[in-house]
């Protein structure tokens, strides 16, 4: 099954929008890389600038490989400017899939 990595993450609340839009970009390029399913971004209700980035792989290997990666420092820089403090990663297997796809 495969792995979800989360991304706790705060950004200047006063530069979602940019934030959003640099997402979106960013979320292209990696959608090209090997073992990648699909990615998601999250706000928190009630609480400006803290987010939560879903990406979700085949395996973990797949995306350590890419988190590695020169191309990985070149495909999201354009969002780093953003982040006012250190974000917290964790990882989540799949064990019961969405019945709706």
């Amino acid at each position: 099954m495969s792995v979800r990595m989360m991304l706790f993450s705060f950004v200047d609340p006063e530069r979602e929008q940019e934030f959003e839009a640099a997402f979106s970009k960013v979320r292209e390029r990696v959608a090209t890389m090997p073992g990648h399913i699909r990615d998601e971004l999250l706000r928190l209700e009630g609480v400006s600038g803290s987010y939560v980035l879903i990406s979700e792989w085949e395996k973990r290997e797949q995306f350590t490989e890419w988190l590695e990666s020169p191309a990985h420092d070149s495909m999201t820089a354009e969002m780093r400017p953003y982040f006012v403090r250190p974000s917290e990663m964790r990882f989540y297997s799949l064990r019961v899939p969405s019945s709706r796809g």
